[in-house]
């Protein structure tokens, strides 16, 4: 099977969960909890891991620092089969942390140290390493302030000059004062091929809340494919914004974690758009990585092999 050449560009986090947390902790002298792990996290991380674990060549663009955690992650990383060679360790900040508040039901509440967030630019990805890559995967825009839309869509033209695709995911941005949210990202997304952001953050670009609506308003860009996470209710996804293509989640018997779900859905996705598959089978073998992915603790601790996600995509068809 072939492989794919992918860089992935963004964050990377040392993910601490927390659990059982009741919803009333604060109210609270004291809780007990299971005990404590180290798990990776990060949206350009966890979609490295993932299209790593499926068997895809893997190199993570982000940084870390010169910390235990940052130590933790590159081991983490180097045993799943992504290549750490573009991680820059930093003396400025500390490796980025979030500590998650986990409460039985599986909602998450975060408290995060991303200082280190202020350092990433484009050029911290030279021309020579997007050179013979099969996709470019930018996971954090409107998350890292110093990579804006000037940064962003710099990196891309830099990528579809050299032929390489380009895949983006966002997060919900804090209010600011752009009148108009789409023009956050409105120069990356001309240089974007494939973009399924969840819908509270299309919701937020588009300024729309009716997913249909939401679509309409991303129309002017020129994806080769755009999507909604859905969460729970699935995800839709069209590739010339005429026909859509909704696709429910795959059943999973217990819900342990939701941390990484929609970053487990991109990396499953790519993998295989990549291979050439139709929309629908892109979909819903992302739905199925996701579908592990929430079954235990850690964005991408249960995620196994293309075999077996494989194999249980094809019942869920």
């Amino acid at each position: 099977m072939k492989k794919h050449n992918i860089l992935s560009a963004g964050m990377a986090f040392c993910d601490i969960p927390l659990r059982p947390c009741p919803a009333n902790i604060m109210e609270l002298d004291n809780w007990n909890i299971e005990p404590v792990e180290y798990h990776t996290g990060g949206d350009a991380l966890t979609v490295a891991v993932v299209l790593a674990k499926m068997g895809e060549d893997v190199t993570l663009s982000s940084e870390v620092g010169n910390d235990s955690a940052g130590q933790f992650i590159k081991k983490e990383l180097d045993r799943c089969g992504v290549k750490t060679d573009l991680i820059r360790t930093v003396k400025e900040y500390s490796t980025a942390t979030s500590y998650q508040l986990i409460e039985e039901d599986g909602q998450r509440h975060f408290l995060v140290d991303k200082r280190i967030h202020l350092l990433p630019k484009s050029s911290d990805v030279r021309d020579e390493d997007l050179k013979g890559r099969d996709l470019l995967f930018y996971g954090s825009a409107l998350a890292i302030n110093s990579m804006d839309d000037v940064q962003i869509s710099d990196l891309f033209r830099r990528a579809h000059a050299q032929n390489v695709p380009t895949a983006m995911d966002a997060s919900v941005a804090v209010p600011d004062s752009a009148e108009c949210k789409m023009d956050l990202l409105r120069e990356t997304l001309k240089e974007t091929d494939i973009f399924i952001p969840s819908y509270e953050e299309a919701s937020y670009l588009a300024q729309k809340t009716d997913v249909y609506e939401i679509i309409d308003a991303f129309r002017q860009f020129p994806f080769r494919v755009f999507g909604i996470k859905l969460g729970s209710e699935g995800c839709i996804v069209t590739e010339d914004f005429n026909d859509f293509i909704k696709v429910p989640p795959c059943h999973v018997e217990k819900v342990v974690d939701t941390t990484g779900a929609g970053d487990c859905f991109m990396g499953g996705f790519l993998c295989a758009y990549l291979k050439g598959w139709t929309l629908r089978e892109c979909a819903v073998f992302g739905s199925a990585v996701a579908a592990f992915g929430i079954s235990d603790i850690g964005a991408t601790t249960a995620v196994p092999d293309f075999d077996t996600v494989y194999s249980f995509m094809k019942r869920s068809l």
